[in-house]
């Protein structure tokens, strides 16, 4: 048994601090109780901003760390309209030279346009489609139960494979998570089944593929790439590269409001000031990835 130490006494109001707010493992709450505030400060309306409030899950989909760029941690949230989601962001932070930075990614799964705001500060309105759906050329027709198309989902999806070239051009290849990130239906919207499925490094999600079946059973599945990073992205059916995503640099150093970037269909951007890291009551590890 590990004994108590002055040092872990002086911890444990922390500890059980965070103990208190779980609804998580022990893990998660600690990556996740940081964002899921920043979550809920978002008011996301589709077409305008007048239009439908988009609902936020507040139960994150992904927790995630990514050890191999400047200790990244974060979380993965949806924002979506009847059962179907218009919207994910994964809020995150990262330390650079002793500082600790907060950033929201935000990527639109609609083909309306929409705007966000952040508090009281309009963060976000692509005037585009942030996906474009297509056609599998040979898929099953969709199987009577959940489970039967859950599983051609997820044959539909292992073909495929996916990169991430950095700006000075390394390559880093992508793994496929066996489970989808999110599993969703909206009847609403026409929707019978749909997941998300996510290439990750680590457990950082940098693409995701959107696979869904809608009524029309003549119609068997379509498809959907995104990216969830603003460096090079490409994906290969085998040999044949079948979409990417170009670098782009100007997600660097954006900052909440930046007019360059608040009509794009993915924008990366600092939300908050930099806090000094020590000063901050963040996990000294990192969780295991899942």
């Amino acid at each position: 048994m590990k004994r108590l130490t002055l040092s872990s006494l002086v911890c444990l109001p922390l500890l059980l601090a965070l103990v208190a707010v779980k609804t998580l493992s022990a893990e998660e709450a600690e990556v996740a109780s940081p964002f899921i505030e920043d979550a809920r400060d978002y008011q996301i309306h589709l077409d305008s901003s007048t239009g439908p409030l988009l609902k936020l899950n507040e139960k994150s989909l992904l927790d995630w760390t990514n050890p191999v760029r400047q200790q990244e941690r974060g979380a993965v949230y949806i924002w979506q309209q009847d059962g179907r989601p218009q919207v994910i962001g994964s809020l995150f932070t990262y330390v650079f030279n002793d500082n600790t930075y907060f950033k929201h990614e935000m990527l639109s799964l609609s083909t309306k346009p929409m705007v966000a705001k952040f508090g009281e500060r309009l963060a976000w309105s692509p005037k585009t489609a942030g996906i474009e759906w297509k056609q599998f050329p040979k898929s099953p027709a969709p199987a009577a139960n959940h489970t039967g198309r859950l599983l051609q989902m997820r044959q539909l999806a292992r073909p495929f494979r996916a990169e991430l070239v950095s700006p000075t051009g390394e390559k880093t290849e992508l793994r496929l998570t066996p489970r989808p990130l999110y599993e969703y239906s909206s009847p609403t919207a026409g929707v019978v089944d749909g997941a998300i499925f996510s290439f990750t490094v680590a457990t950082d999600p940098e693409v995701l593929l959107l696979i869904e079946t809608t009524a029309d059973p003549q119609a068997g599945y379509r498809y959907a790439f995104a990216p969830f990073h603003y460096w090079e992205l490409n994906v290969y059916n085998g040999d044949e590269k079948v979409w990417s995503s170009e670098l782009d640099r100007s997600h660097e150093r954006n900052n909440l409001g930046d007019p360059l970037n608040i009509p794009k269909p993915y924008n990366s951007f600092h939300a908050k000031p930099e806090v000094p890291t020590k000063q901050l009551d963040l996990p000294t590890t990192l969780p295991k990835a899942k």
